[in-house]
């Protein structure tokens, strides 16, 4: 049996493992157990390691004495840290961008620069925001809390804050602007915009492209959407690629 290597202990590494130990012995470098993943590894006969999935030569060394030849990483924080950089130079198969290829999710500045060079017209008017002098300016062109405001790094889809939802004032989404500038240097800050939001996500080997069926998510804890946003609390989605939009009244309509 072929040998895979898997990186981190989180629910969704859980699951990953439970599927790949069907048909791989599961090699785990994870920061401290996670009774599920444990228990799968055994299962496969694989291995795991203690310790940070960050740590570059760590992992490097479990590769090697374990003549490990695939590699699935999900997470992604190891995504923009280049741990599928380092599993490719090692020569594994890997499933995963690199850190290039993920940027596109881990700095919304840069999927903004992409939109405006490939579809500048799907563009919403926003301000990549660098410095408290240029939010200043930004937030002259805003009477009320009706604007986005988008930290620049991963936030586990818990980031972005909506006027009106997550903040009720001007004042409290510039306050927030301040917050996410303070911490990595640079905020976005974007009209609102009203519409049906839905999810096309690809699988792609750098050459060929596969599109998966279209997905309606709910962001939002508690009934009617009035919680804080999540990472995603499910979603619709169906084989034959139709998406169900739900109205205020919950009643989906294809």
């Amino acid at each position: 049996m072929e040998k895979c290597l898997l990186l981190g202990n989180g629910a969704r590494e859980a699951v990953i493992c439970e599927a790949m130990a069907q048909k791989y012995e599961m090699y785990v470098v994870m920061p401290y157990e996670n009774p599920s993943i444990v228990e799968f590894v055994k299962k496969s006969n694989g291995k795991y390691e203690i310790g940070s999935p960050f740590d570059k030569e760590l992992v490097s060394k479990f590769v090697k004495e374990n003549e490990i030849q695939y590699c699935m990483i999900s997470s992604d924080n190891l995504l923009q840290d280049g741990l599928i950089d380092l599993a490719k130079s090692l020569g594994l198969k890997t499933f995963g961008p690199t850190s290039k290829a993920a940027k596109i999710e881990w700095s919304k500045t840069y999927a903004l620069d992409v939109v405006q060079k490939l579809a500048p017209e799907m563009m919403i008017h926003n301000f990549e925001i660098t410095s408290l002098l240029e939010l200043e300016k930004a937030a002259e062109n805003y009477a009320d809390e009706n604007f986005v405001v988008k930290p620049e790094g991963l936030t586990g889809g818990k980031g972005v804050k909506v006027g009106g939802i997550h903040f009720k004032t001007k004042e409290e989404g510039i306050a927030y602007a301040k917050e996410c500038l303070a911490i990595s240097g640079k905020v976005i800050v974007q009209d609102k915009i009203k519409g049906k939001e839905f999810t096309v996500m690809c699988l792609t080997d750098g050459k060929t492209v596969i599109t998966l069926p279209t997905t309606f998510d709910y962001p939002y804890r508690y009934d009617e959407d009035k919680g804080p946003g999540t990472g995603g609390m499910g979603c619709i989605g169906f084989s034959n690629r139709i998406v169900a939009i739900f109205d205020k009244g919950r009643y989906p309509r294809v």
